[in-house]
């Protein structure tokens, strides 16, 4: 790196050394336009960036034109006794209502168009129910940023339908709460979204009823960039063990350890931070997940946008994918592998790898030392005679339709290695959906062939990254499902990046778009893009044979900011082409197969194609968050930056992808004299 990114990755870690609480009332400067009228006081939260990705660096802000001031680094230490707490306000009992019909098998188009009235009954009824005092924050101080309330079957194996993503289904349980045994994909509820679109928006839904109920857990598993440990505390019962995944700059430990830093932040509580790469490119640990172990038996997995901080969870869109299982029964056989998928690669599995490498299974090992000898997750160790860890063989998976898609920090070789992290990994899910645009091995004379144009790229991004013509390409090729292409790529050094035949979309709020929310500049400290990325891409969108285009993001609930991320992969025609039509990527070494199944057929692409896929989770649209490859075809090299976790999803008609995206479509290309809002160059955030 240049010395330019030395000195912004200086300030980045000198930044992260400062006090977590985030917020603070500062008055907004005078109006930049002799047309703007003078607005009222409004939070702050402050980010910082390196040259790749985001670093979320709460810190104080202040009124523009004031001198900045040092702030200490945050003490943390264990208390001797948990903070006192108040209880929150108790709900009342909602009426009961019917549950959905489940689906049956994994097959079926997706529902999420369906009776529309009766959700937003359900919605208001839920909202009247849920909405009420936050939850107090266990520590004294003029924080006010609060949540607004408190508190086997389906495989898909081989002949069978293609496992599909269900993003909307509504049974509830005797008290009201709604269940997602199919999936969801659920908005999180801001106090700043537009009531009246709310019958065009995808159902929403509050941190309170996500974790449920506090006397309901019997353990917990929780991961996010930034946290608040005193306001997320008030939401569990002090009984109950939770552990804690966060990152080290971000809570005081020790970003130079070699091995998952742990200590107990509450009673009951482990916190345990992975490992980071040393400088100049430390990264972090930026996963969102959580994992609800009920007393009942059941287990509900969250992968979510959104950091463990009111302001996530209030004042800017968020995202998260929900999923309830049932505890699998004694003796119960595994569910099989979705056609084309591998050992290792079923969610369970990869949710097991993501654990164990942002350091869960220390922290279990921490919390049996201690006395917790009944956890539902004791540990996340294979058993000797079963061959499946824990995770694996207590819950039924059968129904999960959606594929886990991670990266983990490191340096990573061989193509059974990369195809488990980051981009290789994302190309995976996209092969074993169904999406992946290459014939299958054995299909004649175009086996290994692809047509690229049929796909469409709209990648939503809360932190821009400096993008490169080659980067682009392995992108392109991992979300197309190419391993073939990639391999043949890499073979030739990547010396010619292959003209883009279907554009590349980044969606990124403009100036005056941020001015336009609710919260204004203000409340934009969590979404970033520096001066030299916009004239790098700017560069690039001049120039049609890279297909990259800017366009303005504005999200469907109104006029709120987004903090979401998400990638649309539209699948526009037939992924078979003509013989004339072949790009070089397919004329070399066509022969290549990549990545077989057990059976030794490729499952890829066939003629039960979607219409399109969606990512959602922590991964910005960055190399940080999803790797840089590079090495040869016959062993690839897989940097990654960041621990990222997310999930893809599988649309089959333009009607779900229109009703799942979190963003006005279609977005607006950037006109003549736009900009994307750039935090650095603010006022608020000098």
């Amino acid at each position: 790196m240049d010395s330019d990114s030395d000195a912004d990755l200086a300030r980045a870690i000198a930044l992260s050394m400062q006090d977590v609480k985030t917020t603070k009332k500062v008055a907004v400067p005078p109006p930049q336009s002799k047309k703007r009228k003078p607005e009222p006081e409004r939070e702050v939260l402050v980010i910082s960036s390196d040259e790749e990705d985001i670093v979320e660096v709460p810190v104080k802000a202040r009124k523009a034109g004031q001198a900045p001031t040092k702030a200490a680094p945050p003490k943390v230490t264990p208390p001797k006794a948990a903070p006192p707490r108040a209880e929150p306000p108790k709900a009342e009992a909602p009426p009961k209502t019917d549950p959905a019909p489940q689906a049956q098998g994994g097959a079926g188009p997706l529902s999420f168009l369906g009776d529309r009235a009766q959700m937003e009954r359900e919605r208001v009824a839920r909202q009247k129910r849920l909405r009420g005092p936050s939850p107090p924050p266990v520590s004294s101080g003029d924080d006010d940023a609060d949540d607004s309330d408190a508190s086997g079957s389906g495989g898909g194996s081989e002949g069978s339908a293609r496992k599909r993503a269900r993003l909307d289904t509504t049974p509830t349980t005797p008290d009201g709460r709604r269940l997602f045994p199919d999936g969801a994909l659920l908005r999180v509820e801001t106090q700043h979204a537009d009531p009246s679109r709310a019958k065009t928006t995808p159902a929403g839904i509050r941190l309170s009823e996500v974790l449920g109920p506090r006397d309901a857990l019997a353990f917990a598993v929780l991961a996010a960039y930034v946290v608040d440990p005193a306001w997320l505390y008030a939401f569990f019962d002090p009984a109950t063990p939770v552990v804690l995944v966060t990152d080290p700059a971000m809570c005081g430990a020790d970003v130079e350890a070699e091995s998952p830093s742990l200590k107990n932040v509450f009673p009951q509580w482990v916190r345990v931070c992975p490992p980071l790469h040393a400088p100049p490119m430390r990264g972090c640990m930026h996963m969102k997940y959580m994992l609800l172990f009920s007393k009942t038996g059941g287990l509900r997995v969250v992968v979510s946008t959104a950091n463990l901080v009111p302001h996530d969870w209030r004042d800017v869109e968020n995202y998260v994918f929900i999923q309830d299982l049932p505890a699998a029964a004694p003796g119960q056989r595994p569910a099989p592998l979705r056609a084309g998928e591998k050992k290792g690669e079923s969610f369970p599995a990869v949710l097991a790898t993501a654990l164990r490498a942002t350091g869960v299974e220390d922290a279990l090992a921490i919390m049996r030392r201690q006395g917790h000898t009944a956890l539902p997750l004791p540990t996340l160790s294979a058993d000797i005679k079963d061959k499946r860890t824990a995770l694996e063989a207590g819950w039924e998976w059968g129904k999960v339709r959606a594929a886990l898609v991670p990266s983990v920090q490191g340096k990573w070789e061989g193509w059974g290695a990369v195809c488990r992290t980051g981009q290789p990994r994302l190309m995976r899910a996209v092969q074993t959906l169904g999406c992946g645009l290459e014939v299958p091995k054995g299909a004649g004379k175009n086996k290994g062939k692809a047509k690229e144009s049929v796909l469409e790229l709209d990648c939503l991004t809360s932190s821009t990254g400096t993008y490169t013509p080659p980067w682009l390409a392995i992108f392109r090729l991992c979300a197309g499902g190419r391993p073939r292409a990639l391999e043949a790529w890499l073979d030739r050094g990547r010396k010619k990046a292959p003209p883009a035949t279907g554009p590349t979309r980044v969606l990124f709020p403009t100036l005056e778009t941020v001015r336009g929310t609710v919260t204004g500049e203000p409340g934009a400290g969590t979404i970033f893009c520096r001066r030299g990325q916009w004239e790098k891409m700017r560069a690039l969108i001049g120039d049609p044979d890279k297909g990259l285009e800017m366009r303005d993001a504005k999200s469907r609930s109104g006029a709120v900011g987004m903090h979401t991320k998400m990638i649309l992969g539209t699948l526009r025609a037939s992924p078979h082409k003509d013989p004339d039509t072949e790009t070089e990527s397919d004329t070399e070494d066509s022969d290549i197969e990549v990545l077989d199944d057990a059976k030794g057929k490729s499952k890829g692409a066939g003629a039960d194609k979607p219409h399109a896929w969606l990512y959602v989770g922590s991964h910005n649209f960055t190399a940080s968050a999803w790797g840089t490859l590079s090495g040869s075809g016959f062993n690839p090299v897989l940097n990654v930056t960041n621990y990222e976790l997310g999930v893809v999803l599988r649309l089959e008609t333009p009607a779900d992808a229109d009703a799942a995206v979190a963003w006005e479509r279609p977005a607006r290309r950037y006109l003549r004299g736009d900009v994307p809002w750039m935090q650095e160059e603010s006022p608020y955030f000098q």
